[in-house]
């Protein structure tokens, strides 16, 4: 194994962070995008054809994630990771300036075509952290995954607040819906440069034979078949279709319900990244330390039923944002408890198998609720209400399994995983 030193891996890291950032700083800016006549995207259109667009707009991203997060690990497996890891930077770059021309043209395919080009290009967690894995010290890597960690989670406080401030042409006077846009595309670009001279990955022989071209699809559905995780992964389906409900449409149910403007969105979701913070970096180890993983999960869930419910229930801003910290750390303990008890229930060499199956669920969760939900009405409660519901179903469902069977083991191991967060 080759050593690098921390220097050298900061590029990694800035994948990651700029990985994560990118899920959060659509949703500040998507609004005004999608529902402002003046500078959005659309000069006319019905309030459910915005919907529309909406909902599509921030689903097709993680659908596309769900089918190019296998095959960019496949690539890395094949072309190293460092060739996969340029690959992702030149996507990301490519579907921002796609991004920017669609707003400067008010081309709505051109948006969505854009989006769908940074979810194929935006799984590069796995393949960040196998490289700095690859050629971290065994005795090192536990604070590696700390700072893979910390970078997730700051991805997901610094995302709202570049796109919300970054847009906003009263701070500014020449920034516009396309500035944040432009600053990530610089930065990713910048990125790509830096990555390119300063890291040096591990040596290894390249596999043989062909590259195989994997199918989440099929790979999904099978996780379902398999005795010891086939209730968990049920119960992080339902959990991950309520929270990635709430997240994609808390802040457009605000701004057409409660009076939020693009700065109050912007601050939100920003505490929703602190709460996600949080529970990551402390809340989780502490909750897995001193309470059995089943108790610590359904309670949890519980937490999280009751907080997603309560935005929808009241206006008070002090409440809300207390309600959104809350519910993101209870977000964290649930889904690092149930992919946890995922990893304990099979042996090592399904390890990698699982890991899929947690970011799979994560990455399919977003995208159907996105579509979903702006299909039916993104601007009601109905997306808020109901990502209540299907978290709730998700406690009901874990809680009714005994414990002691395979599919609710009491023993969850560590993993890190880039969906832990939307």
């Amino acid at each position: 194994m080759r050593k690098s030193g921390l220097a050298s891996l900061i590029p990694l890291y800035f994948i990651i962070l700029i990985d994560n950032l990118s899920v959060s700083l659509i949703i500040p800016v998507l609004i005004p995008i999608s529902y402002d006549a003046d500078i959005g995207i659309m000069s006319t259109g019905s309030s459910s054809t915005r919907d529309l667009f909406y909902g599509i707009a921030i689903g097709s991203y993680s659908l596309a994630m769900f089918f190019g997060a296998p095959l960019l690990g496949s690539l890395s497996d094949h072309f190293r990771r460092k060739k996969t890891l340029m690959l992702c930077l030149l996507g990301l770059a490519l579907s921002y300036a796609l991004t920017i021309w669609g707003l400067a043209s008010q081309d709505v395919v051109l948006f969505v075509a854009a989006r769908v080009v940074g979810g194929l290009f935006s799984g590069s967690l796995p393949v960040a952290q196998a490289a700095i894995l690859d050629v971290t010290p065994k005795e090192r890597r536990v604070n590696s995954i700390g700072l893979i960690m910390f970078c997730v989670s700051t991805g997901y406080v610094v995302g709202p607040l570049i796109g919300g401030y970054l847009s906003d042409s009263t701070l500014v006077s020449w920034f516009s819906l396309k500035t944040p846009f432009v600053f990530v595309a610089a930065i990713t670009l910048l990125n790509l440069l830096v990555l390119l001279v300063s890291f040096r990955e591990a040596p290894a022989p390249r596999p043989a034979g062909r590259m195989t071209f994997p199918n989440p699809v099929k790979h999904l559905l099978e996780s379902f078949t398999f005795p010891g995780v086939r209730l968990l992964c049920s119960a992080l389906l339902l959990m991950s279709l309520g929270w990635t409900a709430f997240f994609q449409f808390i802040g457009l149910y605000l701004t057409a319900n409660e009076g939020f403007d693009q700065r109050g969105v912007t601050n939100l979701i920003s505490v929703v990244g602190v709460g996600l913070a949080a529970s990551f970096l402390s809340l989780v180890p502490l909750s897995m330390k001193y309470l059995k993983p089943r108790t610590a999960v359904a309670g949890a869930l519980a937490g999280m039923t009751v907080c997603i419910a309560g935005t929808a229930l009241t206006g008070e801003r002090i409440a809300l944002y207390a309600l959104c910290l809350v519910g993101a750390a209870t977000y964290g303990i649930s889904y690092s408890g149930l992919v946890g008890m995922m990893s304990a229930a099979v042996d090592d060499s399904h390890q990698g198998s699982v890991m899929g199956t947690a970011g799979a669920i994560a990455a399919l969760s977003a995208g159907l609720s996105g579509v979903v939900f702006g299909i039916i009405d993104g601007t009601s409660a109905v997306p808020i209400f109901s990502a209540a519901v299907f978290v709730l179903l998700g406690f009901l469902l874990f809680a009714a399994a005994r414990p002691g069977t395979a599919d609710a083991s009491e023993e969850p191991r560590e993993s890190v995983d880039r969906t832990s967060a939307a």
